[in-house]
């Protein structure tokens, strides 16, 4: 029988969480509401958050804990430029202070605040997107570094159908057509 190390076994159950917070993932990047998109990556980020215990990754569990509130503050609108400045410096700071892989470690810390600044401007569904796939490719990244291979492929593939996504018709365009 094929003897796993304590470090393998983590990587194992790790990444078995990845694959739960996946379904989120591409929830949200092939969703069209807005608020949907937002309360998927909430999901999503609760899960990462606990993957990333199994990855020993301290910024990384700050950082998802940190998205899945401005997450769920954006799905129902209640994200303020106040919130926005406490997000991001909060992030940095706690990101910052948590950090236990270097370099490697301020991924997610940049990551967050790139992605928390521009979800203040960011409205349409498409703006929205964009957002989502820059996240996710820089995401993608970080998982290569940390071996998180589910989140990567998820990542990689996520981003891919957001941008997909940009070609469907969004709730917004109907609107703005005219159409029911």
């Amino acid at each position: 029988m094929l003897q796993l190390s304590p470090e393998q076994r983590l990587l194992l159950i790790g990444n078995a969480v990845s694959f739960a917070a996946a379904l989120f993932t591409l929830a949200s990047a092939w969703s069209r509401e807005r608020g949907r998109i937002y309360l998927f990556q909430t999901g999503q980020c609760l899960l990462l958050a606990l993957a990333n215990v199994f990855f020993a990754s301290l910024s990384g569990v700050t950082t998802f804990v940190l998205c899945a509130a401005r997450n769920y503050l954006l799905a129902r609108d209640r994200f303020t430029p106040r919130l926005c400045v406490f997000f991001a410096a909060a992030v940095t700071a706690v990101g910052l202070a948590a950090n236990n892989r270097g370099l490697v470690g301020l991924l997610p810390v940049v990551t967050t605040v790139i992605y928390t600044v521009a979800c203040l401007y960011v409205r349409r569904t498409r703006a929205v997107k964009c957002n989502i796939i820059v996240n996710l490719v820089l995401w993608a990244v970080y998982d290569v570094f940390i071996l998180d291979l589910v989140s990567c492929a998820v990542d990689g593939v996520g981003a891919l159908a957001a941008f997909l996504s940009l070609f469907r018709k969004a709730p917004e365009d109907a609107e703005a057509a005219g159409d029911p």
